[in-house]
């Protein structure tokens, strides 16, 4: 890790890692991440999509989709990389950098991860474990793969090796439940344990370490750097701690080159936001405000939602007379399964002004619109041609999702779009509705 962002993280925890508007413990950030990333704050009904440079916070839910994954960058210099359906909570961080003390709890309950561990476990390798559904894995200093599943859990040491070039102590993990435990001293060899029982003696699992590497990005086995090495296959220069990077980052297993520099500017940026302000500054949302992308409104993973709204809309020709504009004229009630992705149903209603002597009395209702594979900008065009309606006099109507305040689909508008040919008019507004769980 270069100074600059060294003396980065240290200044940032020491100055605070607490944001105070709204009682978040800035921990880390993310980088190289692919596909869809979310994380979820303890309490969040709603989670909030995950780019390269953005912060995490204690407690933060991350799950990835099937073509998810990224490195968690903590402020200790510990990295966890996770790959495609992944599920982890970052439970517990305390870092004081004037001594490297602190304490590192992670909880992985799906999917593939690897880790090297940062200062505060080089300190005291006792103030770190990760938590398993079937077991935890202790630390003595190190970096270790692993992979969850339903039927149990797989932990395989990568090194570094005794015979490392980098200065670093030969690295070892323990892991143990209530039925035992075993120590895995040798790179490449690992362990798997279940439900209720112990875990399994130490064996050479290159096969599935090859596996998992791939699985995170890693170089192919077979590959231009793959070499026969005595680990079981693993790459000579990661057994041997030949690559470790100074920030205990291993070149090259994670597929991306990792910028530090690149990082270290956009969390500075983060944090001359966060301890200038006593408010979070638009820079700090991880979801801008604006239109929607389908990504986005995914990332709301469960729960129903229920948008109501009501707007104007002008109308012009047959009983119309010359135009007029009816206040409260436009109103929609849309129902969103968060869970099912998809728009389960609505309506969208026209109604002239009472009193009134002409305008459009009219309606329609919706069919279910899933989104679980629409792509780009969160906007759905209503027709009675692709099922979505119901009234053909409504075609063309859009329904638009709209992020606020950081949350995403956090508002929904309606763009009328009208023709009642047998009577000769026509009607156009907007409405907007926010979401309600």
């Amino acid at each position: 890790m270069n100074l600059f962002l060294s003396f980065f993280f240290a200044a940032a925890v020491g100055a605070s890692a607490q944001l105070p508007a709204v009682g978040l413990t800035w921990i880390g950030a993310a980088a190289a991440v692919r596909g869809l990333v979310n994380a979820t704050a303890p309490g969040a009904t709603v989670g909030r999509v995950v780019q390269s440079g953005k912060p995490l916070y204690l407690n933060d839910h991350v799950t990835t989709d099937a073509a998810g994954r990224l490195q968690v960058l903590l402020l200790d210099q510990t990295v966890f990389t996770v790959g495609p359906n992944s599920d982890m909570v970052l439970d517990e961080f305390v870092y004081d950098p004037a001594t490297d003390k602190g304490k590192v709890t992670a909880r992985i309950t799906k999917g593939v991860f690897r880790f090297v561990t940062g200062k505060v476990a080089r300190k005291d390798p006792a103030s770190m474990k990760v938590n398993l559904p079937v077991g935890t894995i202790g630390i003595r200093g190190t970096i270790a793969a692993g992979q969850v599943s339903g039927q149990g859990a797989t932990i395989i040491l990568l090194g570094p090796g005794s015979q490392n070039n980098a200065n670093e102590n030969p690295g070892a993990v323990f892991v143990f439940n209530a039925n035992g435990r075993v120590d895995l001293t040798l790179p490449g060899f690992g362990t798997t344990l279940g439900p209720g029982v112990p875990p399994t003696s130490p064996v050479d699992m290159s096969a599935q370490l090859q596996q998992i590497l791939g699985a995170l990005g890693g170089p192919p086995s077979g590959g231009p750097h793959a070499a026969a090495t005595g680990y079981g296959g693993i790459l000579a220069t990661h057994a041997a701690g030949q690559a470790t990077a100074a920030g205990g980052i291993l070149a090259g297993m994670a597929g991306d080159v990792l910028n530090l520099s690149n990082l270290a500017n956009d969390m500075q940026q983060v944090a001359s936001q966060t301890f200038a302000n006593t408010t979070i500054a638009d820079g700090l949302s991880t979801i801008a405000d604006g239109l929607s992308t389908w990504d986005q409104v995914r990332s709301v993973q469960t729960g129903t939602g229920y948008y109501a709204g009501i707007g104007n809309y002008s109308c012009s020709g047959g009983s119309c007379g010359n135009g007029m504009i009816v206040p409260g004229g436009l109103d929609f009630r849309m129902n969103v399964d968060f869970a099912a992705r998809a728009i389960t149903g609505g309506s969208v209603n026209l109604a002239f002004l009472p009193g009134t002597a002409s305008g459009i009395s009219d309606g329609t209702l919706l069919k279910p619109i899933p989104y679980v594979s629409a792509s780009g900008n969160a906007v759905t065009t209503l027709t009675a041609a692709n099922g979505s309606l119901i009234n053909s006099n409504f075609d063309n109507t859009t329904l638009t999702f709209m992020n606020r305040g950081g949350t995403a689909a956090k508002d929904m508008v309606v763009k009328l779009d009208y023709h009642a040919s047998s009577y000769g008019s026509s009607a156009s507004g907007l409405a907007t509705g926010t979401l309600t769980k």
